[in-house]
């Protein structure tokens, strides 16, 4: 009999497979089109794409990796976390992107079943794992991503207006008017941030970047989602700038890539986070996921 925790053991190794794919996106789509923020990236004199090489390679030796140096999580622990052919240090971030994503994607299971609206909220948020890696590195958001998952958030809204019955159900948007609200009022707050603190200290204090990732958001699931994914992200972020400065890591005038707190902001709307954190501190509080109603 297959039972919830064998699927949600299955969805973990899914998952994790995914997230191993998401590593060399994150570290192929910006190599030789930015400038990274800190040494830790290793930079190529050679043209990279997702698709091409092919296989996963070294950074260091740029030696092809073997079959079994690729297994999500178990070779990297096999391994001890060094390179099968010259021992150079494998970041623990790869490592851990196959985690979290193996772990969103269960979530993400317990939070939808295993239905299409389940299966395309989690392309949503590899997505935005992508986007994370990408933005602590870069500090940039591509807009080969954000573009895109825009077009395709509001072609969410047609699809569910015009069919026979709603595809995709919530916290997708159901119409192109929700659509298009979500796109215009979510990020034009956000816009209208940056341009008054470029208007006063005469730099950017938000990238723009950021204001395109919460058109995604927007145009996807909604202006709710927008507004919220704001105000958590700010809350998140600044809390952790504050903590930063007090341990003296930090200035005024650092920056801090602001899309990982937009990132986790967006992905606790999407899978309802706030929902599990008040039924935990309060079980009386109802809890609408659906492995709630298989229980």
């Amino acid at each position: 009999m297959v039972t919830i925790t064998s699927l949600t053991l299955l969805y973990f190794v899914f998952g994790s497979i995914i997230g191993s794919f998401l590593g060399v996106c994150a570290y192929r789509i910006p190599m030789g089109k930015y400038e990274p923020i800190h040494e830790g990236v290793k930079e190529l004199n050679r043209p990279l794409s997702i698709v091409r090489p092919a296989r996963s390679f070294c950074p260091k030796c740029e030696q092809t990796l073997a079959w079994w140096h690729t297994i999500p999580l178990v070779s990297w622990l096999i391994l001890r976390g060094r390179c099968g052919h010259c021992e150079a240090k494998i970041p623990f971030r790869y490592f851990f992107i196959e985690l979290l994503t193996g772990a969103l994607c269960a979530l993400t299971f317990l939070r939808f079943g295993p239905t299409l609206t389940g299966l395309v909220a989690f392309g949503f948020i590899a997505l935005f794992i992508i986007i994370n890696f990408i933005d602590l590195d870069y500090m940039i958001i591509p807009d080969v991503i954000t573009y895109p998952a825009t077009f395709i958030g509001l072609a969410i809204g047609v699809i569910n207006r015009f069919a026979p019955s709603q595809v995709l159900g919530y916290p997708f948007v159901s119409s192109p008017l929700e659509s298009l609200y979500g796109l215009l009022m979510g990020p034009g707050l956000l816009l209208a941030v940056w341009w008054l603190y470029f208007k006063i200290r005469k730099r950017e204090g938000l990238g723009l970047g950021d204001v395109k990732f919460l058109a995604v958001v927007g145009a996807t699931f909604g202006m709710e989602s927008a507004w919220f994914t704001i105000f958590f992200g700010s809350v998140l972020g600044s809390i952790i700038a504050i903590l930063s400065l007090v341990a003296r890591r930090g200035s005024l005038a650092s920056y801090f890539p602001f899309g990982p707190y937009l990132v986790i902001a967006a992905i606790a709307y999407l899978l309802d986070l706030h929902l599990v954190i008040a039924h935990v501190l309060n079980p009386t509080t109802p809890l609408t996921w659906w492995i709630a109603t298989q229980l």
